[in-house]
């Protein structure tokens, strides 16, 4: 859902820290982002520059910051950061302290965003801390209610634990685990049977485990976790909602789902629901493409307004030496044309802000002089030209039925199981394996011009076509209700290897199982489950050959139709007609193939799958992995935009299978309509062309 229709787009930064800048620029900072179109700054209200004193409170600088936005017209985020706590909270409560797999409490670190100490070093199931924490918080509300200029207090920044090292195993926590535990099985017996642990005799002998591998226990401890981050989610939004109902509740994710879920506690699915807008951060480190963050963000907040919450405008310093191999990726932000293209990426997957997380670069710390628009003193760069060139184009009269539009549902949905993530963290000890069979499934799609959505189990009913990577690990539940959604008329392509372990770990005795041997009309005939052996796997199937990879799996048929073959002949992808509805497996894993060797072939092939549930793609170009498409819509009125990858300007020719009836050209230029379906527009490189075409 887009905000409201008189508004545009929001282009803002994070400003002030507490360590910069430097107060004597703050006003004519102001006056210069004001001039060049920004219309939001994020600042960070750390605790521990705040509560300098138990129940002493500095609110001075932070609020000279909300009076000059209130003055030059630029909303205040208030991103409360209760995660970097004051130093004499931690003197006076040192068994607050989180501790590690060890038992090792964590120290009073420095955050590099900001030289104010206390950076995630306390656990928030200490009773003490969630008390000083809500006293804080409940200050800080009471404080801004009532003051113009303040839109909204972003929750948690970037909602993750950042890895598994985060996560916190202390008495406090423990305690917390064991009452989660009490509340599911309700008795230690029901426990020691699912655990297989039989000697049991109290719930305080109970641990947080501390050795991964595909045990019950490991999967009821990341369910755990990540239940518990959602709490602690909810309560500082509750304690904020109660001190200030005026203001909207904000926070923002990593976009790393398809990787943190099972890691560090990363599920944007669950911290998108109590807040009244979303956001995400992405950069090189997420490891994905750019629209694959926005468009499994905008999945993630449902009909909720979504922003790019952080969004890296400059290179960054951080972790670089002549002992380390050059990444390029760090110095691509440094390039205005990148900023551009970065920001219409995140426009098109349905972004209503796009903010960077730097004004301007700090001084201090290893972030020094990254990410900034703006020049280390506060001048102006070709980065921050380029981004109020951007504004001021968004906010031209032509734009402005565009931005009441929005994205409309992709043509198939890309099904991301937790479960499945969590049973490769307990095998690999990471997640990568399978984050690559998902990212190189988006990628397939999107080099194809179609539009796969990131999709959870509750999400299904919405859609007629699912492609499932690597669905390795399935509970009971979810292997049920995609039994019955193919049943109803539903079209499945899955991977191999489909429901091999429930969601415990279980190995299941007989592949396939659970009733999916009627459903794609076949049984495992062999099976080889080493990835150093398949780290290639070719398979010709009856739409050309593919290249995948970790798995292989071969197939005997029942009733189903063989798809394709291995190189010695045994049956590699079946399809079935099951109900009112098809279903397809391949005995390897296409997306990983697709990640780590993308050819034209596999490309087509996964292009092809549309036709499985008797769709075509929404228009065709010529094949060019530099360009995709995107559709928006709002009642009548339909956008085409028009992205292109490529450093050099290209004239696209696309084909619109629904026709066209106007064809408006609201950026990029030479559009010429050669009839009812085809139009051809000039796009300059790394930016996009939008059409309305009704």
């Amino acid at each position: 859902m887009r905000k409201d229709a008189n508004d545009s787009i929001d282009f803002g930064a994070v400003y002030y820290r507490r360590s910069a800048p430097a107060e004597s620029d703050w006003e004519r900072d102001y006056q210069r982002a004001a001039e060049d179109g920004i219309t939001m700054f994020r600042h960070w209200f750390v605790w521990g520059a705040i509560e300098v004193a138990p129940g002493v409170y500095n609110w001075e600088p932070y609020d000279r910051q909300v009076e000059l936005g209130q003055k030059y017209g630029i909303k205040t985020v208030i991103a409360e950061m209760s995660t970097l706590a004051p130093e004499w909270f931690y003197a006076q409560y040192p068994q607050a302290r989180s501790q590690n797999r060890q038992g090792q409490p964590r120290w009073n670190s420095m955050n590099d965003s900001s030289m104010a100490g206390g950076n995630n070093a306390i656990c928030m199931d200490h009773p003490e801390t969630s008390k000083a924490v809500a006293r804080f918080l409940t200050a800080l509300g009471e404080h801004y209610k009532d003051m113009a200029g303040v839109y909204g207090y972003d929750i948690w920044n970037e909602c993750s634990l950042y890895s598994a090292d985060q996560i916190c195993y202390c008495p406090e926590t423990e305690r917390a685990f064991q009452q989660w535990l009490k509340e599911k099985y309700g008795t230690l017996q029901a426990l020691g049977e699912a655990w297989r642990r039989y000697s049991y005799t109290d719930w305080s002998q109970i641990r947080l485990p501390r050795m991964n591998g595909p045990h019950p226990e490991f999967f009821d401890a990341i369910r755990f976790q990540n239940d518990n981050q959602e709490k602690w989610l909810n309560f500082r939004i509750a304690v904020l909602r109660k001190a200030d109902p005026l203001h909207k509740m904000i926070a923002h994710g990593n976009a790393k789902a398809h990787s943190d879920i099972a890691t560090c506690c990363g599920d944007d699915w669950r911290y998108s629901k109590n807040v009244d807008i979303f956001g995400y951060t992405l950069w090189y480190a997420n490891n994905c493409h750019t629209m694959m963050g926005g468009d499994m963000i905008r999945s993630a907040s449902g009909s909720k307004e979504f922003w790019r919450a952080e969004a890296v405008g400059d290179g960054t310093w951080e972790h670089r030496s002549d002992k380390t191999d050059y990444q390029p990726e760090k110095d691509e932000m440094a390039v205005p044309e990148n900023i551009r293209l970065d920001a219409m990426m995140s426009l098109a997957t349905g972004a209503s802000a796009y903010i960077n997380p730097r004004y301007r670069p700090l001084l201090d710390g290893h972030l020094f002089h990254a990410y900034g628009w703006y020049a280390p003193d506060g001048s102006r760069t070709g980065r921050s030209q380029m981004v109020a060139d951007l504004a001021k184009w968004s906010r031209q009269d032509a734009c402005r039925n565009l931005w009441k539009a929005h994205p409309i549902q992709g043509e198939i949905g890309l099904l991301l199981l937790e479960d499945a993530q969590a049973l490769c963290y307990a095998l690999y000890g990471d997640t990568d394996i399978y984050a690559q069979c998902l990212k190189g499934a988006y990628q397939a799609f999107l080099d194809s011009g179609i539009q796969a959505d990131i999709v959870r189990m509750s999400q299904i009913q919405k859609y007629s076509m699912l492609y499932l990577p690597y669905p390795v690990g399935i509970s009971d539940a979810d292997v049920q209700a995609l039994q019955s959604w193919i049943k109803q008329g539903g079209t499945l392509i899955s991977e191999g290897c489909f429901g091999y372990f429930n969601d415990s770990g279980h190995a299941m005795e007989r592949q396939l199982n659970r009733g999916f041997d009627e459903v794609f009309g076949c049984v495992q005939q062999a099976v080889h489950l080493g990835p150093d052996g398949n780290k290639t796997v070719v398979i010709d199937s009856t739409r050309g050959q593919i290249k995948a990879g970790v798995y292989r799996q071969s197939y005997r048929l029942t009733c189903g139709r063989a798809m394709g073959h291995y190189a010695d002949g045994s049956i590699a992808s079946v399809k079935n007609i099951y109900g009112k509805g098809t279903a397809i497996v391949v005995g390897s894993m296409t997306g990983y193939g697709y990640f780590h060797a993308p050819d034209e072939s596999t490309r087509r092939w996964f292009a092809s799958l549309l036709s499985e549930g008797g769709r075509r793609p929404r228009a065709a170009i010529p094949y060019n992995s530099h360009v995709t498409v995107r559709f928006w819509k709002e009642k009548d009125d339909v956008f085409l935009w028009i992205l292109n990858f490529a450093p050099y300007s290209q004239n696209i020719q696309v084909y619109l299978s629904d026709g066209l009836e106007k064809g408006e050209l609201l950026r990029g230029k030479e559009i010429t309509v050669w009839d009812d379906h085809t139009l051809s527009v000039t796009v300059e490189g790394k930016d996009a062309a939008i059409v309305q075409i009704k």
